[in-house]
């Protein structure tokens, strides 16, 4: 891939400040801090210590790429982030809210307003074309008919697939689908594009073109937190956060 980090001299000027505060240049308002957030799983009589004491701040605008390994604790700490999942101890808070103090019915409507979901393997729906698959979350959030159709249309043209819209996944290749999945989580203009190995399932070209489709995003000022092994693919972000046994520090794993 061509040389694919855009602020990499940025990026080591915030080397000391893992949390990413207010003495980072280049950055907007804070829209999420975690504070000492740790995960525990109990097996059997044995306490399994999955994320130990992250600290993370992630300011609006910013293209930040989580890094690590199988086991790392990357997708423990993905499910923090998206309000999948409560840690054991610590405080999150997310576009100011406290997330400890919200309910079911409040999470739901984080998830669906405030975080736009993209995964490795889409998560297409098979019977829907890849209008009807944008729709349904605007569908869910209550946007009426006519601007809910419109809306629609604007974000796959944005991916490029303008001329794609009534086909279904099964017409559709790897990136076209990765691309309906980015219209989707973007339609409801959330706070957070939250992706988790979006260039898992395609090849070096196809990921090529996803990434770039993420710099225009970014460039319009969309907050993309990023979750990856693939250190080729960390480099497109502004900065990087790598975590390794559920520690997390600035930098590439080689520099951490």
């Amino acid at each position: 891939m061509p040389a694919p980090c855009r602020r990499k001299a940025e990026r080591s000027d915030m080397k000391d400040n893992p949390l990413g505060t207010e003495d980072n240049p280049g950055t907007g308002t804070e829209i999420l801090r975690m504070k000492g957030i740790t995960k525990e799983y109990v097996m059997g009589e044995e306490i399994s210590h999955v994320l130990k004491g992250i600290d993370l701040s992630v300011r609006e605008g910013e293209f930040l790429a989580i890094l690590g390994p199988s086991g790392s604790g990357k997708s423990t700490l993905m499910n923090m982030i998206g309000c999948l999942d409560t840690p054991t101890s610590g405080e999150y808070y997310l576009n100011g809210k406290r997330i400890a103090d919200q309910s079911e019915a409040s999470l739901a409507h984080i998830r669906s307003k405030e975080i736009g979901f993209i995964f490795q393997s889409f998560y297409l729906l098979q019977r829907q074309t890849a209008f009807q698959n944008v729709e349904l979350p605007l569908i869910y959030a209550n946007m009426p008919d006519r601007e809910r159709k419109r809306r629609v249309r604007e974000v796959l043209a944005k991916v490029g697939l303008a001329d794609k819209m009534d086909h279904y996944p099964n017409q559709l290749s790897g990136g076209q689908q990765q691309r309906v999945a980015i219209a989707r989580a973007v339609a409801n203009n959330p706070t957070i594009l939250l992706a988790d190995e979006p260039t898992g399932a395609l090849d070096q070209g196809t990921g090529r073109q996803v990434m770039e489709l993420f710099h225009s995003l970014n460039d319009e000022g969309r907050t993309i937190i990023m979750i990856t092994h693939d250190r080729k693919i960390a480099e497109h972000a502004d900065r990087i956060v790598s975590i390794l046994d559920g520690n997390i520090s600035e930098g590439d794993l080689d520099d951490a």
